[in-house]
Order: C-alpha cells, then sequence, then structure tokens
C-alpha cells in the first residue's frame, strides 16, 4: 500500500506541474548513461553499478527545467568486501553470495541553468520513488564444509532525494551533450543480515553517486541549449 501511495502521488504532483507549464516555453528529453558508485555501508556490500535515466522536460522559463526522471541501474554484490567486513567482526569462513540490486527512480526534478552561452551550467534538486528489487543466493563456508545456505529476495520503494550539478555543451541548435553529477540521498534497505557475537552487520543499499553522459534534444527553439 506504501508503495503505491507514493507512486501515485509522486505522478499526481509531477503531473499538475507538467501540466501548468506546459505551452509556456520549450520542451525536450534527455537520454543518458549513468556509472553508479556505492557510498558509506552500500559500497561495504556491492560494486560500482551501471545504467542510464531519461527525462522529459517543460521549460517554462529560459533558466528553469521541470520534468520527469525514470531510470534503472544495477549492482551486482562484492564478495570480497562482504567478506572483509566479515573477517574484521571476527568471523570464522566465507561467503560466496550471487545476485545484486536493482533500483528503478521515478523522480520529480527542477533545474536551474545559467544564462544562455557557448556552454550552460545547471544545478538541479530531485525528489521521489526508488522502486528496488534484490535477489541474493549463495552458501556460507567454514574449512570447506558448507554451514548456511543463503536466499534473500525482497521489493521495495523508499523515498529519496538528489543533489546535482552539470554541463550543457550544444551540437547544433537542437541537440546538446549532457555532462552531470547526482549525489542520491535514498533510505536505506537491508537485504541480508549477519550477527557475529552480537555485532550486527548487514547488506544494504543507501546513498550513492552517479556521473552521467548523455544527449538532450529540444523540441522547440523556445528551450535553452
Amino acid at each position: 500500500m506504501l508503495f503505491i501511495r507514493n507512486v501515485i502521488v509522486v505522478g499526481f504532483c509531477s503531473a499538475l506541474i507538467t501540466a501548468a507549464c506546459f505551452g509556456q516555453g520549450g520542451y525536450g528529453s534527455t537520454f543518458a548513461g549513468d556509472i553508479a558508485v556505492p557510498l558509506g555501508s552500500f559500497a561495504n556490500s556491492f560494486k560500482t553499478g551501471y545504467g542510464g535515466h531519461v527525462d522529459f522536460f517543460m521549460e517554462s522559463e529560459s533558466y528553469l527545467r521541470l520534468s520527469i526522471l525514470l531510470g534503472f541501474t544495477r549492482w551486482n554484490v562484492d564478495n570480497d568486501d562482504v567478506n572483509a567486513q566479515y573477517a574484521s567482526m571476527g568471523g570464522v569462513g566465507t561467503y560466496q553470495l550471487d545476485g545484486g540490486i536493482s533500483a528503478f527512480p521515478i523522480l520529480f526534478s527542477v533545474k536551474l541553468l545559467s544564462p544562455e552561452a557557448k556552454f550552460r551550467f545547471y544545478g538541479l534538486v530531485e525528489v521521489g520513488v526508488y522502486l528496488y528489487s534484490g535477489k541474493l543466493t549463495g552458501q556460507k563456508t567454514e574449512n570447506g564444509v558448507v554451514t548456511q545456505t543463503i536466499y534473500e529476495e525482497l521489493s521495495k520503494s523508499v523515498a529519496g532525494a538528489n543533489f546535482g550539478v552539470g554541463l550543457l555543451m550544444p551540437i547544433n541548435k537542437e541537440v546538446s551533450l549532457d555532462l552531470g553529477g547526482r549525489y542520491h540521498l535514498v533510505k536505506r534497505s537491508t537485504y541480508y543480515t549477519y550477527d557475529l557475537y552480537g555485532n550486527p552487520s548487514a547488506v544494504n543499499t543507501n546513498q550513492y553517486f552517479t556521473v552521467a553522459l548523455g544527449v538532450t534534444y529540444s523540441y522547440s527553439t523556445a528551450a535553452g541549449k
């Protein structure tokens, strides 16, 4: 029910805002590939992720763009870091885990652009919902003997907010290269927990940083380049 409510709220608010600015300026879309670097405890369990996103924007003023962003990112579990974390706790044996976590963000974005020039800098704020889907399988072994079989599968939605900066580099009147970075402040989600001598640790996701390179298409001459 929480997932459905979050999606409805984000979709409803986004529809109202985009409808309000439709016809008042330019519009367009951005298609980009992402490199996603996990931070904090997220980095203790997962490798660097890869994915992409698309956003559809309305430009109500030459300096303001309102958009809807849809994305996908995938991280694979990092066995070396999981075992290093476990060993640092005094754990005996090793984990052999397979699988990963996928994130599907649905975000509303506000982007402020610098005055029109050869290059345009921008800052942005995004809020919305992250839909996570994860599956971890494997086993724990001690002295060559399997002592635990692991199977964890989980889907959930969590709230998140992004802060970012970027640079638009025009190729022609309608097309620009878009280079940007985002800090994703996302609520922690735990997928597997192990506890040794009362000292718990976990395989989880939370904040991460993305670098994106893409192409922005402006479908109206009113859209800034």
